[in-house]
């Protein structure tokens, strides 16, 4: 893995890696005023960092600087300005971390909810805290004492648990429609089967056409575009746990024909699906 945070391997969030997930490099800081950084370029990581206590400010891209303060996550996706410092009669602790994440937390990792490219969320609830900073504190203790590539491996699951954590705060504070809820979570749990839109609105007491605006105003994506994410995902899980014949887990998941799901996944994932179960079973994802 990398050393230096200013040599990162990631070009865009679009392109395939040149590196593979991992985190480039974490810590725990403690820095008093005076304390700066200054990158106008970005890195082509992501850049992660979580506030434990004091006040710093991050730039938001040119659009006015965030205060960082305990109990503050923020999130620079790659070529990003990166430029934050602790204010003035402040000490900034704080945990962070540079990291290529894997391919499956795009979905999981939340776009900017500020007027610049920052995500910046402020978690209120104490128990949310501790749980995350737990996570983020074993990201820096594997990175730290392991050798092998067997700790590389609990680093990036630990940072996997602090990339979902924030993911699920960020949802309960979009407090999104009950309805679409409703939905997501019919999704969640009959995604095997045949699931139309006006069966669906129908249960929400909704036209077909104002929920799939409605849900695709909340959620970002179509209904159908969310049901065929999940399939996949549900897929890629069969893939790496079972050894069952693709065909049975296109079937499984709710696709008819499995052409079309090899198509859809290798769409997705970037590799089709027994190349994506080899890859994982020889360590490569």
């Amino acid at each position: 893995m990398a050393n230096n945070p200013d040599d990162p391997a990631m070009f865009s969030v679009q392109q395939q890696y040149t590196h593979p997930p991992g985190i480039l490099v974490s810590d725990h800081y403690i820095q008093p005023y005076g304390y700066t950084c200054y990158r106008p370029q970005g890195t082509k990581d992501w850049l992660i960092i979580y506030t434990l206590s004091g006040k710093g400010s991050i730039n938001n891209g040119g659009r006015g600087y965030l205060s960082c303060t305990a109990g503050t996550l923020t999130l620079l996706s790659p070529g990003s300005v990166q430029e934050y410092f602790t204010d003035e009669g402040h000490v900034w602790e704080k945990l962070w971390a540079h990291f290529i994440p894997r391919l499956t937390w795009m979905d999981w990792i939340p776009s900017s909810n500020t007027d610049g490219p920052i995500f910046h969320l402020h978690i209120d609830n104490e128990s949310s805290r501790r749980v995350i900073e737990s996570a983020f504190w074993r990201v820096i203790s594997y990175r730290l004492n392991g050798d092998s590539i067997l700790w590389d491996e609990l680093t990036l699951n630990a940072l996997e648990e602090v990339i979902l954590l924030v993911a699920s705060q960020n949802k309960v504070n979009k407090k999104l429609d009950s309805r679409v809820q409703e939905v997501l979570d019919i999704v969640s749990w009959y995604y095997m089967e045949n699931i139309l839109i006006e069966e669906l609105a129908n249960k929400v007491c909704l036209s077909p056409s104002r929920l799939s605006h409605l849900f695709r105003e909340q959620v970002g994506d179509s209904i159908m575009e969310t049901l065929k994410k999940h399939r996949l995902k549900q897929a890629e899980k069969l893939l790496m746990y079972t050894m069952r014949p693709i065909a049975d887990i296109a079937l499984a998941v709710g696709f008819n024909s499995p052409d079309y799901f090899s198509q859809q996944f290798s769409s997705y994932f970037g590799v089709n699906p027994s190349n994506y179960r080899k890859k994982f079973r020889e360590g490569l994802y």
